[in-house]
């Protein structure tokens, strides 16, 4: 595949200005939430390169799983804001992210999809871990938004929702969309069949991880939801 050239970076980097004036436009008020992320994006994704060559060069399986749950405490501490409390939202969202991602992880090294080098587990891990890590969040800001609901439909509407991005995405790839991994793969010269085929293996493993990491986040914040009801209850009857 073709390298890209600085000037190209350049360019397309300006591109950023586009929303950014849109948001000033018409009076979104998004045009520094944009720049920021834009920066921060741009600036951690070069960050990620230098040290991801630099986890490849040591060939350590410790260090590279200890990244890898590095990468879980992240997306819990980012995600947790969407729970009632962030601190017991934080340990919901890392038991569900790490029993869902490990397990998903294991599969593929059994059925040798991938070697036990830091060059497949950590691009893996993190596409693993990033979507248990929304259907995590999805679940929680339901669940706070609902906490009136019965238990059986509270559950039911909160795993649903947490769900339909990725049912939406198996219900048009292929026709509307080409997928990251495949694309990057034909990109690089790798047989298109061969691309679909280890493209099916990453969807329908991404669904087993959201699957999981919404039933799990789902139940162990509904224990957390009802000891915290029961607790206010007992305080207003006693005061």
């Amino acid at each position: 595949m073709q390298e890209i050239s600085n000037l190209a970076l350049f360019i397309i980097l300006l591109f950023v200005f586009v929303p950014i004036i849109i948001s000033m436009n018409q009076k979104l008020g998004m045009g520094k939430d944009i720049l920021y992320s834009s920066i921060r994006g741009f600036i951690q994704l070069l960050l990620l390169g230098f040290f991801i060559s630099f986890l490849f060069s040591l060939e350590n399986v410790f260090v590279v799983f200890g990244y890898i749950f590095l990468m879980m405490i992240i997306a819990s501490l980012n995600a947790s804001k969407r729970g009632l409390d962030r601190k017991k939202s934080f340990f919901i969202l890392l038991a569900g992210i790490a029993l869902s991602v490990l397990l998903c992880i294991c599969i593929w090294l059994v059925f040798e999809i991938i070697p036990l080098e830091a060059q497949y587990l950590i691009p893996v891990g993190g596409m693993f871990i990033g979507n248990a890590m929304i259907a995590g969040a999805v679940v929680l800001e339901a669940m706070k938004n609902n906490p009136e609901m019965e238990e059986e439909f509270l559950k039911k509407k909160a795993i649903k929702i947490a769900m339909i991005p990725t049912v939406d995405m198996l219900k048009t790839v292929g026709l509307i969309q080409i997928p990251g991994t495949m694309t990057g793969m034909i990109l690089a010269g790798a047989d298109p069949f061969g691309s679909v085929k280890y493209q099916i293996f990453i969807i329908f493993t991404l669904l087993v991880v959201s699957s999981l990491a919404a039933i799990i986040v789902c139940l162990l914040n509904y224990k957390y939801i009802m000891k915290e009801i029961s607790i206010q209850q007992d305080t207003s009857i006693t005061l």
